[in-house]
């Protein structure tokens, strides 16, 4: 199969640490979107407004209920998303009463809401990577989409001209997104004017690959004119709710956290240079980071540590005999520790498309797999997404713990293409209020305590045979033995702490 990384794929250069954001999307400019006629999503909405009170109610909700029992699947005909999700949305925000357009950064969209768009004129094409490889470069016609990313574009006609021609409409493929790119030119989406955000733009055709900015003023789409949209989703509506309470007040601990970045030998070079070089830029900003591009996959039995980020290449990493296949069939999360926070990307085309009830396709490692687990933020695609779907892991790490941007901005700075096979999962509102360097806190939990010290008792038991990974956190003073001089250091940490 072909992949967008032919057009997108660039060396990714970061330069200098940026201070953590100032700004951040208010409360007040979220739209919660949500289904009555399903007592979970009832009982979740309120869950998130709960965490978020700032979030208006009255006089003028920033809530939107679509009370429609026919909403309760995963996939929509375009008609269907038209009539019944983005029409009652753009007619709520175009009342004379706020919020209006032009108020609104995030949209929340709370389980259980459809995720999948189906195609105009094939309608599971995007099932099928092969057919799917055709449409999208052959036929350039490509209409199947995620209900997420469609509706990042809610005031553009996408789907005006649509007869199954070869780019006839703007739902076609899939549309540069304008909050992406430059590392180093990020700015907080709330600084881009969103007065024009409810005015049609101009596109330009790319070669019949994918639409750009063809306009000028307030024709052309900029940052300011697009939705960050984001769900609370999950297996089961335990799930979801540990979502939302587990993004809530975020505190790392950069010393015990680890970052597992795992690519096969002979990766793509642009995965390289996008895995090399965030892995490098934090490795010097003091965070722990494996790297990994060997055949090797790393497993939960691998690395024990505490996990703040997990990115691999999942059930493609044994692609073309150049690595390891993982354990089980699309089960590899299992086993890994997650910490409050931590964030998940892997590059597998249907990681995403396993809510609502849809099972896996090719026995791919899900979101909602990562969310159970006890993840917090995930990147992930509901259809074959031929590259245009994959997130810049460097954009995506460098602004959640270098800027300390809320997840919605971090995650839509990642993301190349909108209009596309992409869901943000996790509250958007959510960032790493604090990062800490606390030593002995082997469990990341950010406290040094009695959890601790039975593991490091642990751990002295296994010192003569040598130190393994789930030790190595307390070797304090690096001589490859926990001992009693390490025990010393452990009761200093615990009485600061």
């Amino acid at each position: 199969m072909r992949s967008m990384s032919i057009v997108c794929a660039g060396i990714v250069m970061i330069c200098a640490t940026a201070s953590p954001a100032n700004a951040a999307i208010s409360e007040s400019q979220t739209l919660v979107v949500y289904n009555s006629a399903s007592s979970e999503g009832s009982e979740l909405k309120d869950a998130y407004l709960a965490a978020h009170p700032g979030i208006p109610s009255e006089p003028y909700a920033n809530v939107i209920d679509l009370n429609d029992v026919s909403l309760l699947k995963s996939d929509l005909s375009i008609d269907e998303f038209i009539t019944k999700v983005r029409d009652p949305i753009r007619q709520r925000l175009l009342l004379l009463i706020p919020p209006r357009p032009h108020d609104i950064i995030a949209i929340v969209l709370i389980r259980p809401m459809p995720h999948r768009i189906l195609d105009s004129d094939n309608p599971l094409v995007g099932d099928d990577p092969n057919a799917a490889d055709v449409e999208f470069f052959d036929d350039a016609d490509a209409t199947y989409a995620s209900v997420d990313s469609e509706l990042t574009l809610l005031f553009q006609d996408l789907y005006v001209g649509e007869a199954g021609g070869t780019m006839d409409s703007l739902a076609d493929n899939v549309i540069g997104n304008p909050y992406g790119f430059n590392i180093s030119d990020w700015e907080e989406i709330d600084t881009f004017s969103r007065l024009a955000i409810s005015t049609q733009k101009t596109f330009q055709n790319y070669f019949d690959l994918f639409w750009s900015s063809g306009g000028s003023g307030l024709l052309s789409l900029t940052a300011g004119d697009i939705y960050l949209v984001c769900r609370i989703d999950g297996a089961t509506q335990s799930d979801a709710l540990a979502l939302i309470n587990r993004a809530q007040g975020l505190t790392v601990n950069r010393a015990t956290t680890h970052l597992l970045l795992d690519l096969r030998q002979n990766s793509p070079s642009e995965l390289e240079d996008d895995f090399g070089a965030i892995a490098s830029f934090l490795t010097g900003e003091g965070w722990n980071v494996r790297f990994d591009e060997t055949f090797e996959f790393i497993d939960s039995s691998e690395e024990p540590r505490p996990l703040i980020a997990y990115a691999s290449q999942g059930e493609t990493h044994g692609f073309g005999g150049n690595g390891e296949d993982p354990p089980g069939d699309g089960t590899y999360i299992d086993g890994y520790g997650f910490v409050p926070g931590a964030i998940f990307n892997s590059i597998e085309s249907y990681n995403a498309r396993g809510l609502n009830g849809l099972p896996p396709l090719f026995d791919q490692e899900q979101l909602a797999d990562f969310v159970s687990a006890g993840g917090t933020f995930a990147i992930g695609n509901v259809f074959e997404h031929l590259g245009a779907g994959q997130p810049e892991i460097s954009h995506l790490l460098y602004h959640m713990l270098i800027n300390r941007a809320t997840w919605a901005e971090a995650a839509y700075s990642s993301i190349v293409f909108l209009s596309g096979q992409t869901i943000v999962l996790g509250d958007p509102l959510a960032r790493f209020e604090t990062i800490v360097d606390i030593e002995g806190d082997c469990n990341a939990d950010i406290s040094v305590d009695l959890a601790d010290y039975d593991s490091f008792a642990s751990c002295l038991a296994q010192s003569p045979t040598g130190v393994g990974l789930e030790c190595e956190c307390f070797d304090f003073n690096a001589d490859t033995a926990v001992d009693l001089a390490d025990f010393a250091e452990l009761q200093v940490f615990f009485d600061v702490n």
